[in-house]
């Protein structure tokens, strides 16, 4: 999705493309010996996230996505860029498919494989159509494929035999069209509540697990310039577009204990994450506020 506002007076670094903090090669944010599964990892900044991965040296990268050339065409590039420690693999399947999501993780099971690093991607964009007019079916597929499929996953991740012989990991890629209906939801109605449903959908599930056990991070990636927006008629021209590898590099920091803080909580790829760790935002957290950072209604809080 293009850029828009998403200003936050508790942050005064933003970024737009990599930088130190959150580089894979940090040392403090290896993946070595965990396997990594990115769901939407064929393209745009599901594929970015991959490469992050990959570079920070997890043990075996897996990325999935529905069409099958694309998936293998990303899996190649990966495993071309990726050092002797990593194995990099593609799996063509719908997340929005529920014999698809059976099967896969069946096939995990089966195979001995054990999901270490969730990264959520795929999304549907949905009806373009005013809601009291869309289709129903149209809209309630944007309702499968970016909340349903969410539960799907999480699910299954969590249920895993081998669940307790190590920390997990989840992230969640969202957008800021799940509050800023004016700009970024414009035009894209489905999007924007199913996105929104699905981030509240994972941050309820973070109230019922330790993230010592399971951390699950939500975050905005930005506005990078993917297929899908050169789709929607976008070019480079169109915004100041943010670097694919920021989110990309993100999710992994977000996949770290340096990031446990933020349990349960929606935060953007543009803030720094120095910043974030030691600033007013770690301070509000450790106080105890219940609805900084999480989505619900303003003006209410609970009692």
């Amino acid at each position: 999705m293009s850029p828009s506002p998403l200003e936050a007076t508790f942050i005064k670094t933003l970024h737009h493309k990599p930088y130190a903090a959150i580089s894979p090669l940090r040392p403090e944010l290896s993946q070595a010996g965990r396997t990594v599964l990115v769901s939407g990892g064929s393209a745009g900044i599901g594929f970015a996230t991959a490469r992050a991965f990959v570079q920070a040296k997890a043990a075996r990268v897996i990325v999935t996505g529905r069409r099958p050339a694309l998936v293998a065409e990303a899996a190649a590039k990966l495993a071309a860029e990726a050092s002797p420690a990593t194995t990099v693999s593609g799996i063509a399947t719908d997340s929005s498919s529920l014999v698809d999501t059976e099967a896969l993780w069946a096939q995990f099971a089966a195979d001995g494989v054990v999901v270490d690093v969730l990264v959520l991607s795929a999304a549907a964009v949905g009806e373009t159509t005013p809601l009291l007019r869309a289709p129903l079916a149209g809209v309630w597929a944007a309702y499968e494929a970016n909340v349903r499929a969410l539960l799907d996953y999480a699910q299954r991740f969590a249920a895993q035999a081998e669940q307790g012989h190590g920390k997990k990991y989840l992230v969640n890629i969202s957008t800021s069209a799940i509050h800023n209906f004016d700009t970024q939801g414009e035009g894209l109605p489905a999007y924007g509540i199913t996105k929104s449903a699905g981030t509240v959908l994972l941050q309820r599930a973070a109230q019922d697990v330790a993230a010592a056990e399971l951390q699950i991070v939500s975050f905005h990636p930005g506005g990078v310039l993917t297929q899908a927006a050169r789709d929607a008629g976008y070019d480079e021209s169109s915004f100041a577009w943010d670097d694919e590898n920021l989110p990309g590099q993100w999710a992994v920091w977000a996949a770290t204990d340096e990031a446990s803080f933020l349990h349960g909580r929606y935060v953007a790829a543009w803030w720094d994450v120095d910043e974030l760790k030691t600033g007013e935002v770690a301070k509000r957290i450790a106080a105890g506020e219940p609805t900084f950072l999480r989505v619900g209604v303003v003006g209410l809080a609970p009692q």
